[in-house]
């Protein structure tokens, strides 16, 4: 496959991506079967507990519910709620938490979005993300020898405004884990223009913020250990990008008024470190498409 740093692959040139696996990933549907799972963890994005006119509580015990029937059923190391876990009030933070993420039978960690705002009124329960959920809006997370890179695109107050990632936090980060077999990068807005390059809609737009989101798609794209990169905030995509040497998944969303059927995406590594992805239909457990995560696309 031959693909420059700027081109891109919409899902309609991988809605087949399964009949071009390698023939170990074509049925490998049972993580008991023929390959040996090594760390497997789920990704979902964009509850937006707290939003009017949506039956919130519903959405949320829905996604804890599939969740832990992952955990159940294949086995889950990790899950990731990547952005927009809440709707615009602070408060919400805690009531989710204590609700409803308490109900999860796996290790969770919150990555912010845009809706996810704190109060910053100092002796505030919710006056930092660090307060609510015990580490900061950047964070890493090490586990089986993998990285887990969680980064900060957004302000703290209501703005329309989406923040390119911290570079140099992200240098930082994934120097450390140099030598990890694989980092996978969390970012709730997607780092490409809005509509660049064929790219879809609502990524980051104001001119001083495109310029240092490329500076750090250039840096996601030469790192080489990094396998994927995973963005929330758009409710309409659960397909792939490639840009450059990386690919770029997005998981609809499981909650809000607003986007594609509600699910979430599974990643599973074997003990070869190879990697694969599948975004699911959480009302009916349907794979909505399959790809692998390789070292490198040109592979």
């Amino acid at each position: 496959m031959n693909i420059s740093r700027r081109s891109f692959i919409t899902g309609a040139g991988i809605s087949t991506a399964a009949s071009i696996l390698p023939a170990r990933w074509a049925n490998a549907r049972d993580v008991n079967g023929e390959r040996e799972i090594k760390l497997r963890f789920a990704i979902a994005s964009d509850l937006h507990y707290g939003q009017r006119n949506t039956p919130f509580d519903e959405f949320a015990e829905n996604m804890v519910e599939w969740i832990n029937a992952e955990k159940k059923d294949k086995g889950l190391d990790l899950f990731f709620i990547n952005g927009d876990i809440t709707h615009d009030e602070p408060g919400m933070l805690i009531q989710l938490r204590d609700k409803h993420l308490k109900n999860l039978d796996l290790p969770y960690y919150c990555i912010k979005g845009n809706h996810d705002y704190v109060d910053e009124k100092p002796e505030s329960p919710t006056e930092s993300w660090n307060k609510v959920w015990g580490y900061s809006t950047n964070h890493t997370v090490e586990h089986k020898g993998f990285a887990f890179v969680m980064a900060d695109t957004t302000v703290a107050a209501k703005s329309n405004v989406y923040l390119a990632a911290d570079k140099k936090w992200l240098a930082g980060e994934f120097q450390k884990h140099a030598k990890a077999p694989a980092i996978f990068s969390f970012i709730h807005i997607q780092q490409r223009a809005h509509k660049k390059d064929g790219w879809p809609a609502h990524g980051v737009s104001a001119a001083e913020q495109v310029e240092k989101a490329e500076a750090v798609m250039d840096l996601l794209e030469t790192t080489p250990n990094i396998r994927g990169v995973f963005h929330g905030h758009n409710h309409n995509e659960t397909k792939m990008w490639v840009s450059g040497e990386r690919r770029y998944f997005f998981d609809s969303h499981v909650g809000g008024s607003w986007g594609a059927p509600r699910g979430y995406r599974i990643v599973e590594v074997d003990s070869q470190h190879e990697i694969v992805t599948y975004q699911i239909k959480g009302e009916d457990k349907k794979e909505l498409n399959r790809n692998p995560l390789p070292q490198s696309v040109r592979a």
